[in-house]
């Protein structure tokens, strides 16, 4: 289904309607938010004899790691960046119940990769606007916004919602690390410690990135959706973080297994109108190994 609704936005006349068109588009998303988290996670976070690094992308939220494949066509930019290098990945294909993306990196070594889904245009009320982060997963977001009155003042409220989806992998057994690199998204995490190298016990240090810049106070979510015997959870576990003053936030690891990292960014958009706001989620999967 298609939320891209520019045709929305026109007309003076149709006010009603495409508040009414508006609405029925919310609610419906609304009720099958729990399928709108995506997430792309290696088939092996250490690479194979091969050296292709082969991820998985899904969508879901009810038992992460499970979910279903995002259509090829809903990605607009895909790419795999190294210490030093940044290479668009163009193998993209479905199969089963995952989106596959393969890529072979020239070099040895740790490798971001960063996927992004196209965007979508909204048009709501504040309150609107905060049931839909509520219903997407942004619930700290949205009562960040709320605490601070963000959005006193706007009527209604135009916004585009962009989704992201990171996780790192290792190519070969040794090689620069690329943990700390950026990808340039809306909103992303960038890890201060080796995440490829973390075990039960250990803190995972992470800095949230908003348009480049830390985001103090900024909500995040951990999912462990998997048990340490590697068996799906009857539902996904989360648990809610938030960022320091300096936007980095502390996640102790008390379980094995993949991890989800998810959050929310509300913006406003650069050289727009007052009401003119950009809406980010985005995720970040990495795995935790038994303890030492």
């Amino acid at each position: 289904m298609q939320w891209s609704n520019s045709s929305l936005f026109s007309g003076r006349s149709r006010h009603g309607h495409r508040f009414l068109v508006a609405a029925v588009a919310l609610a419906m998303f609304a009720s099958t938010a729990v399928a709108h988290d995506f997430w792309i996670i290696p088939d092996m976070f250490m690479s194979g004899p091969d050296g292709i690094v082969h991820i998985s992308g899904r969508q879901g939220g009810g038992k992460f790691p499970d979910g279903t494949g995002v259509p090829v066509d809903r990605v607009i930019d895909a790419r795999i960046i190294g210490a030093t290098t940044s290479t668009k990945i163009t193998d993209l294909t479905v199969a089963g119940n995952s989106l596959k993306l393969h890529s072979k990196p020239s070099a040895p070594g740790q490798y971001l990769v960063a996927v992004s889904l196209s965007t979508r245009d909204f048009r709501e009320t504040p309150a609107g606007v905060l049931r839909w982060l509520r219903a997407e997963g942004g619930a700290p977001e949205a009562a960040r916004l709320e605490r601070e009155n963000t959005l006193s003042g706007i009527d209604t409220v135009v916004f585009t919602a962009a989704s992201y989806a990171a996780t790192v992998a290792q190519v070969g057994a040794n090689g620069p690390k690329a943990f700390g690199k950026t990808a340039g998204l809306r909103l992303e995490f960038v890890p201060l410690n080796d995440p490829l190298h973390v075990h039960v016990g250990d803190t995972l240090h992470l800095k949230v990135l908003g348009n480049g810049k830390p985001q103090p106070g900024i909500g995040v979510d951990l999912a462990t959706g998997v048990d340490s015997a590697g068996s799906a959870s009857a539902s996904v576990v989360r648990v809610s973080f938030t960022a320091d003053a300096n936007g980095v936030v502390h996640l102790p690891l008390q379980k094995a297994g993949p991890m989800m990292l998810r959050s929310a960014y509300a913006s406003h958009k650069a050289n727009g109108a007052h009401n003119d706001w950009d809406v980010s989620r985005t995720t970040y999967v990495f795995s935790v190994a038994a303890r030492h």
